[in-house]
């Protein structure tokens, strides 16, 4: 059992350092998933495609549009066809909120791999979305 208190322990601490990076985001980084997908990625979104794209719910995605909208970091674009549905769209102030948070965390992440080495640095980004994976057997 030690081995699994010992990965614990890393775990937790590798998920806390990791998350202390983007502890001077105004909004909190599961808010930032949201723009990351709406402002990194090609086409449209709907809060639906929002939460299966994040495997989150699609409450928890409604909230973050409310507090995100409420911040003036997204607008919503009414289907023309369907006007219950809508589509998520970033503001300037939220392209350029990605594009510094994606630069910092970059320069971190620049960091760890030439400490790592790039070999190492890509088995570990494997071997976490592999473990990732399983786990969501569990």
């Amino acid at each position: 059992m030690e081995k699994y208190l010992k990965a614990n322990i890393v775990f937790s601490k590798f998920s806390r350092d990791y998350m202390a990076l983007k502890k001077d985001l105004p909004i909190r980084p599961s808010e930032m998933g949201v723009l990351n997908i709406i402002t990194k990625r090609e086409g449209l979104f709907t809060p639906v495609m929002i939460a299966e794209l994040l495997e989150v719910t699609k409450p928890m995605v409604a909230n973050h549009i409310s507090v995100l909208e409420e911040k003036g970091y997204i607008t919503r674009e009414y289907s023309k066809t369907d006007k219950r549905s809508f589509y998520v769209i970033p503001t300037d102030k939220a392209k350029i909120l990605v594009a510094d948070t994606e630069s910092k965390l970059n320069e971190k992440l620049i960091h760890l791999e030439k400490k790592l080495g790039s070999k190492k640095f890509g088995k570990l980004i494997s071997i976490l979305d592999e473990a990732k994976e399983y786990l969501k057997d569990c």
